[in-house]
């Protein structure tokens, strides 16, 4: 290791004056390639458009379904409460069990998704869900909701980490947010338009056919994943020496490179000095075929570490990482407020003096993608813009905590959209005015999530894969708790004092945000030599 160690996640993602021999992209050719890519053509990160594409679609679409089938029920727990005398309170409780299980069932899932492959792990959790998507249409005890929830949570755990990871495995940094983005977007629309489609078919058809229905769609998606996702798994040993700054004017002419489409390009770049990582020399690698791509076995290269018990433990021992506390924190709150909302929504609406019936109950979730929308464009594209000028302003240095600026929209949406929807539901105010509170609260479900993960990957991306589980297990342990919590408080407090204090927390929660753009550069630079300890220690690479 070399004194003084870099700090994690501090990177020069600008080449503001053209001296780096390192890959650029072409499109923003001062915009440094982070990761550093391999020359192997079937490192992800190499893959042409329609590769990295078609995988991103499979990974938005599995996303997309995983997150129907835990949500599609909810518009239709009253008529799931009248026909298997199963209470609302019950119901929503097996619900925080299934996101609990969701978040620690990644310790299983990501552990065998990197040591064993991506698409093993996505085939499997999606061909389980759907069997216990058809087993939960034939429930009538709370105990067999309780079991079948937390399998569901467990199977569909990928989605909580996985899909974060396989978009790190195929995009550069610099463009990370706005593929995160998508991802928020698939998933939170996932979670808000099957409601509205199980409301209509619940009242056409029963509320059992919602699972049939997503069971056929999710078990042809299956096999369509067979077929047409490419796993995402590369080893690329870690270069502890970066992040790389620039070098002086005035050196001799060097080969450098371009990247574009998959494809590298030679071109002469300014001076070779010590700290300057060089680019891979061009070597002769065979192509997989496409039977070789469907295998799903020997994912893994041979200098690849196996790592399945000690990453579970090193998961634990990233929670005493302030930068995993900060992000678990931030990311658990808004499931907590998502919890809150999805508990009480179908008793408001439902109840005087809205009286809403299951399919207009659905319809009201078309607020929630519009709010969704907005959160993702905030949180994705425009954090990508926001943190690449914040770069260019400290010549060309990117740190993790510029995208963190964001979170001065949520900090005004979040309490405007309590009180719309808490306080206005208890005053009985016009049932537009609920709606679009609940349009507010949604534009900070994606932002803070997206926000989250994005910095945790950047901060810690040759961890990230054990980190974002770290965040997970934080955040839907949070998450647990309210939604074990959201009926006895909204009985025992009211609607209208439970989102006060939701309102309040949440402005807490987001304004730490601000401390923490302060302190976190701070934060990553007292555990830089613990980090990179762990790094050498476990053979662990930028996954």
């Amino acid at each position: 290791m070399h004194d003084p160690l870099p700090i994690p996640g501090t990177v020069q993602q600008v080449d503001v004056d053209h001296t780096l021999r390192l890959r650029h992209n072409k499109e923003q050719q001062d915009i440094v390639l982070i990761p550093l890519p391999s020359s192997h053509p079937d490192d992800p990160l190499n893959w042409s458009r329609y590769r990295k594409l078609l995988s991103s679609t499979c990974q938005m679409a599995w996303c997309f379904f995983a997150a129907a089938l835990i949500s599609g029920l909810s518009s239709s727990y009253l008529l799931i409460s009248q026909d298997t005398g199963i209470s609302v309170a019950d119901l929503s409780t097996g619900n925080g069990l299934m996101y609990l299980f969701m978040g620690w069932g990644t310790l299983l899932t990501q552990n065998l998704a990197q040591d064993f492959g991506r698409r093993p792990v996505l085939l499997v959790g999606m061909l389980g869900s759907s069997l216990l998507q058809i087993w939960s249409a034939y429930i009538t005890s709370v105990g067999e909701w309780y079991a079948n929830r937390i399998l569901l949570g467990i199977f569909v755990s990928p989605q909580e980490a996985l899909i974060e990871l396989c978009i790190a495995d195929i995009h550069f940094a610099h463009d990370r947010g706005f593929h995160m983005g998508i991802y928020n977007w698939t998933l939170w629309c996932g979670a808000f338009l099957s409601p509205i489609a199980g409301g209509f078919v619940a009242e056409r058809f029963g509320w059992r056919w919602i699972q049939y229905i997503l069971a056929i769609i999710c078990l042809c998606f299956t096999v369509a994943t067979f077929f047409c996702f490419e796993e995402t798994m590369f080893f690329r040993q870690v270069n502890i020496q970066e992040p790389i700054f620039s070098t002086p004017k005035d050196s001799s002419t060097l080969e450098s490179s371009r990247y574009t489409d998959g494809k590298i390009e030679s071109e002469s770049k300014k001076p070779d000095s010590p700290g300057v990582a060089p680019v891979d020399s061009e070597e002769s690698y065979p192509i997989k075929t496409y039977a070789q791509k469907l295998k799903l076995w020997g994912l893994r290269y041979p200098s690849q570490p196996f790592n399945f018990s000690r990453s579970i433990i090193l998961s634990f021992r990233l929670l005493c990482f302030p930068t995993n506390i900060f992000s678990g924190l931030l990311v658990g709150s808004i499931l907590a407020w998502y919890n809150v909302l999805g508990g009480s929504l179908a008793e408001v609406l439902g109840g005087a003096p809205y009286n809403f019936t299951t399919e207009e109950i659905g319809l009201t979730y078309f607020a929630s993608v519009i709010g969704v929308s907005i959160g993702c464009y905030f949180s994705g594209w425009l954090s990508d813009i926001l943190a690449i000028r914040l770069a260019r302003r400290r010549h060309g240095i990117k740190e993790p905590e510029d995208r963190l600026w964001m979170f001065l929209i949520p900090l005004l949406a979040h309490p405007l959209g309590c009180l719309l929807y808490g306080v206005g539901a208890s005053h009985h105010i016009p049932w537009i005015g609920v709606v679009i509170g609940i349009a507010f609260i949604c534009i900070t479900l994606p932002m803070g999530s997206g926000l989250a993960i994005t910095y945790i990957i950047d901060s810690q991306k040759e961890l990230a894969g054990e980190s974002i589980v770290t965040v997970i297990l934080i955040r839907n342990t949070i998450g647990f708790a309210f939604a074990y919590a959201v009926n006895p408080m909204i009985t025992n407090m009211g609607l209208q004092n439970t989102f006060i204090l939701i309102a309040v927390l949440g402005v807490v929660f987001w304004s730490g945000c601000l401390l923490w753009i302060k302190i976190g550069k701070a934060a990553r630079t007292s555990i830089a030599k613990s980090y990179w300890n762990l790094v050498e220690s476990h053979g662990l690479t930028a996954h």
